[in-house]
């Protein structure tokens, strides 16, 4: 198949490929084309054009939300991926993985009134499972490399140099993508390009191993909250959000008919019972409101 040319378009084709990473959201743009023709060439992958930027987030934060996987973004240079940050944190807090991968210009040009250049680098930084921020290939362009920084390759090896670049590209991109993986977070990866951006050609690709799986703890102590709950008089279950069936119809039920249990259930817990109470607010307001409230409450505590 044809890849682009440029080494770390082809790494991060490859570590997405091995692990399973099937849909990617792209909005168009220039710098990105490196990644754009790579992955749409690639007939493993389903990929879906949607222009804006924010739009394209919430498709995606949609999509790994019902698919229980990772989805890929990808997006150009400059302030296209600020666009991403309302899906971003939602993903964040919400815990669905998304692999945001934004293209970047070349380090030298930031900050000097390049068009379409932004300081990308930890931009998510507060909302985030990992930022990786990748090099620069040095077999890539190395003309303008030595215009703009012959400091990276003239009198160097440039063989061993690459070869550096390469090891630290691929250490980063398994672990913003076991961060993912593992802990169903979403992760930021940076990476810069230079021109040209278009040029493809026909290549295997070399996959690297796959990331192994969240792994669950089978064997979790529950011995002091099972005789906590069954020494209580009251138990208070409080229910956020979960997919729909999430909660198996029997464990709804056995709560249900405790009379020592009390359910507060969020509008999107999709956990229903006759017995449950879906507004906790208008249950919790009139005792705030009370004037013996801390006796009300102090009754009330489970």
């Amino acid at each position: 198949m044809k890849y682009s040319n440029i080494p770390v378009a082809q790494s991060i084709i490859g570590h997405c490929k091995a692990n399973g990473i099937k849909d990617i959201i792209i909005s168009p743009g220039s710098v990105n084309a490196p990644l754009t023709l790579s992955f749409t060439n690639d007939s493993f992958f389903r990929c879906f054009s949607i222009v804006d930027e924010r739009c394209a987030a919430f498709f995606a934060l949609g999509m790994a939300q019902n698919l229980h996987k990772p989805v890929a973004l990808i997006c150009t240079s400059g302030s296209a991926l600020l666009n991403y940050y309302p899906a971003i944190a939602e993903a964040y807090y919400s815990e669905i993985p998304l692999v945001v991968i934004s293209a970047d210009r070349p380090s030298y040009k930031i900050d000097i009134g390049d068009g379409q250049t932004i300081r990308q680098d930890h931009v998510y930084e507060r909302h985030i499972g990992y930022s990786a921020n990748l090099r620069q290939d040095l077999t890539h362009a190395t003309e303008r490399i030595e215009r703009y920084r012959p400091e990276w390759v003239i009198e160097k090896d440039l063989e061993k140099e690459q070869e550096n670049v390469r090891i630290f590209n691929q250490d980063e991109l398994k672990k913003a993508l076991t961060t993912t993986i593992q802990d169903n977070l979403p992760v930021h990866i940076n990476v810069p390009f230079e021109e040209s951006l278009y040029t493809i050609e026909e290549m295997e690709l070399v996959l690297p191993e796959p990331i192994q799986g969240r792994i669950e703890n089978e064997e979790k102590n529950t011995t002091e909250a099972l005789s906590l709950w069954q020494h209580a008089k009251r138990k208070m279950v409080l229910v956020g959000v979960n997919d729909p069936g999430q909660l198996e119809h029997e464990f709804v039920k056995i709560l249900g008919e405790d009379p020592s249990v009390i359910v507060f259930t969020e509008t999107t817990s999709n956990v229903h019972h006759p017995y449950f109470f879906n507004s906790i607010d208008s249950i919790l307001a009139p005792i705030e409101l009370s004037s013996n409230r801390q006796l009300l409450f102090e009754d009330l505590r489970p």
